[in-house]
């Protein structure tokens, strides 16, 4: 009975290590500066890139949800943001009042533009309603045609996703999984500062 005891504590022990290394994985954010196209470390969730060694957008022409038209070129008029999202990602969720907020605020210096994956039209739609999304998304239809213009920056498994470019149209940051507010706003102002 002594022993039984002894084995379930330890096995109490064993799992509550565990939930804590994976609670504290899940919650750190490392910066890399490696190259966009090395693929970085799983643990990188944050990657930021010299100029020498990001990648370009490759050219592209896609619907929007607004029933627009966008372009690579419309990203290259300065710093953009791109976030891929789906209306069905619980991260999507807790990231869009983040992504709304700080769209609004950097309205002038900054374009914003979603790319809905896996969803249909209507909910993408309802989605951006719910949460005041101030900016636009490409149709789910072209969204995943639209990813491979990303190249290595945006592995299509991944979602929410979201890049920086800079004025040339080219990743100069990566945050995968949900952005806060302040790693957006820092690398935002990052890129405004070059």
């Amino acid at each position: 009975m002594n022993r039984r005891r002894w084995w379930a504590w330890g096995a109490a022990l064993v799992v509550l290590v565990l939930v804590v290394v994976a609670y504290q994985r899940l919650n750190a954010v490392e910066v890399s500066t490696g190259p966009a196209g090395s693929g970085g470390a799983a643990r990188d969730l944050v990657q930021q890139y010299e100029p020498a060694e990001r990648e370009q957008v490759g050219e592209f022409r896609a619907s929007t949800l607004g029933g627009d038209e966008v372009t690579d070129v419309d990203l290259r008029a300065g710093v953009a943001v791109v976030n891929v999202w789906g209306s069905w990602c619980g991260p999507c969720r807790v990231e869009a009042p983040v992504l709304a907020q700080v769209a609004t605020e950097y309205a002038d210096q900054v374009v914003f533009l979603g790319l809905n994956v896996r969803d249909n039209a209507d909910a993408a739609r309802a989605f951006e309603r719910s949460y005041g999304i101030p900016y636009d998304s490409v149709v789910p239809e072209e969204s995943a045609a639209l990813l491979l213009k990303f190249g290595s920056a945006l592995r299509t498994s991944a979602v929410p996703v979201t890049l920086v470019l800079d004025g040339e149209g080219r990743v100069a940051a990566r945050v995968l999984g949900a952005v806060d507010e302040s790693t957006l706003r820092g690398l935002l102002d990052d890129a405004l500062a070059e």
